[in-house]
C-alpha cells in the first residue's frame, strides 16, 4: 500500500513496556523494517532522542505498545506515541506486548506462549494460536510467578531476559516491527481516554 505519490506507508511503532528494554522502529506497512533505535532506561530523555533520530516526517502512523507492563514505561511510551499522532494529525493504533512478544516465534509454530516480564519473579503471560496468517489469543493475559511456569515443547519465548531455565529469548526489534500490519489492522485508539493495560 503506497500513499498519494506512490509513497509508500510509514509507520513509527514505540515499545515502552518494560523497565528495561526501550525500542522505536520506523516500519512499512507490511512489517518490513526500515530503521530502529534501542535503549536501556530513562524512558522520556531517551525517547524524544529517538524519534528524532529515526524522524518524523512523512509518517502516516503511530503504533504504540498498550501493555500488560510497566506503569511507567507504558505511560511514557503511550504519551509519546500521542502526542507525536495529534501533532501530526495522524492515527495512533495500539497493540499489546504479549502479541509482540509471540511475534518473535517461527511462522512454523502453531501455538506460542509469550512472557514478558512483570517484576518481582513475576512475567505476564499469554498462549497464541496461529491462524489463517495471524495470531490469535487463546484465553485470557494473566500475571504468573516464573516458578511456576512450565517450559514446555515449544518452550516459551520473550523478549526479555527472564530467569527461567529453557525459555527462548526473540529480537525485540523485530517483533515490533513484525506486528505493525497486525496493529494498522484494527481501528485506531481514541486520543481521548487513552489507557494502558495493567494486570494484577
Amino acid at each position: 500500500m503506497a500513499r498519494g505519490g506512490g509513497r509508500p506507508v510509514s509507520v513509527l511503532a514505540i515499545d515502552t513496556a518494560t523497565r528495561r528494554r526501550l525500542v522505536v522502529v520506523r516500519a512499512g506497512r507490511r512489517g518490513e523494517l526500515l530503521a530502529a533505535r534501542t535503549g536501556g532506561t530513562a524512558a522520556l530523555p531517551w525517547l524524544d532522542r529517538a524519534m528524532a533520530e529515526l524522524g518524523v516526517s512523512g509518517l502516516d502512523a503511530v503504533v504504540v505498545v498498550t501493555g500488560p507492563g510497566s506503569y511507567t514505561g507504558l505511560r511514557a511510551g503511550m504519551a509519546a506515541g500521542l502526542g507525536l499522532a495529534h501533532a501530526l494529525g495522524i492515527p495512533l493504533h495500539g497493540v499489546s506486548s504479549l502479541e509482540v512478544t509471540a511475534r518473535a516465534a517461527p511462522d512454523g509454530e502453531s501455538e506460542t506462549v509469550a512472557l514478558v516480564e512483570a517484576g518481582r519473579g513475576g512475567a505476564y503471560a499469554g498462549r497464541f494460536a496461529r491462524r489463517g496468517g495471524g495470531l490469535e489469543m487463546l484465553g485470557e493475559a494473566r500475571r504468573v510467578s516464573l516458578a511456576t511456569v512450565a517450559v514446555g515443547d515449544p518452550p516459551p519465548i520473550s523478549l526479555d531476559s527472564l530467569e527461567l531455565p529453557g525459555i527462548r529469548l526473540g529480537d525485540p526489534v523485530a517483533a515490533l516491527a513484525a506486528s505493525v500490519p497486525s496493529a494498522l489492522g484494527r481501528p485506531p485508539l481514541e486520543l481521548a481516554g487513552l489507557s494502558a493495560t495493567y494486570l494484577d
